[in-house]
C-alpha cells in the first residue's frame, strides 16, 4: 500500500491532530518527503466533503467548511449556520490584506473597536494570532486561517481579488 494511502487511514482515525514529527518517526522519512505527501493529500482533498488542515507542527483531517450548512443541517435541522456580520467581513477583509495585522492598526482602518469581532472571528477559526509584534506591548500580530480560504472558496490568499479592482468594480 502507497504511504500517502497509509498517512490518509491515519488521520481519518485519529481523534486529535498528528504530530507531523511522529509521522516522520514511525515511517523513518524526512520531514520534507513526510511534508510532500501531506501537501499532495491537502490538494487532492480541496474539491471534496474532507480536507486537510495542515499547520506547523500538526496535522489533521477535518470536513470542508464549505459542507458546514449541509452537515448542520442534517446532524441539527432546527438550528441555521450563522452568517457572519458586516463588522465581521469588513475585519476579516483587513486582516486578509494586510496581514500579519494588529488589532490597534484594525480599529484605525476600521474607526471602532474591535475585540468583539476578533474573539469571534478567532473562535470560528476564520483568524488566528500568528505572533507577536516587537514593539511597546508587544501586541498580538493577526492573519486568516485556511477556514477562511475554504469560506471565501479560494486555495490561496494571493486568489483575493486586487484592492484597485475591487475598488474599480472590475471584480
Amino acid at each position: 500500500m502507497e504511504l500517502k494511502n497509509k498517512i490518509e487511514a491515519i488521520l481519518f482515525l485519529a481523534e486529535k491532530p498528528i504530530e507531523i514529527k511522529g509521522l516522520q518517526m514511525f515511517f523513518e522519512k524526512t520531514k520534507n518527503e513526510i511534508l510532500k505527501i501531506l501537501k499532495e493529500l491537502k490538494k487532492e482533498k480541496l474539491k471534496t466533503g474532507i480536507n486537510i488542515k495542515l499547520e506547523k507542527y500538526n496535522v489533521e483531517m477535518i470536513t470542508n467548511p464549505k459542507c458546514g450548512e449541509v452537515i448542520l443541517n442534517f446532524f441539527n435541522k432546527k438550528e441555521k449556520p450563522k452568517k457572519l456580520t458586516k463588522a465581521s467581513l469588513e475585519t476579516l477583509a483587513i486582516i486578509a490584506y494586510n496581514q500579519p495585522v494588529t488589532k490597534l492598526v484594525i480599529e484605525n482602518i476600521r474607526g471602532v473597536k474591535v475585540d468583539k469581532t476578533l474573539s469571534t472571528l478567532e473562535e470560528r477559526e476564520l483568524i488566528r494570532v500568528c505572533g507577536k509584534k516587537e514593539t511597546i506591548g508587544s501586541p498580538n500580530l493577526y492573519e486568516v486561517t485556511e477556514e477562511f480560504l475554504s469560506y471565501m472558496e479560494i486555495n490561496e490568499i494571493n486568489e483575493l481579488p486586487k484592492y484597485n479592482e475591487v475598488k474599480n468594480g472590475k471584480s
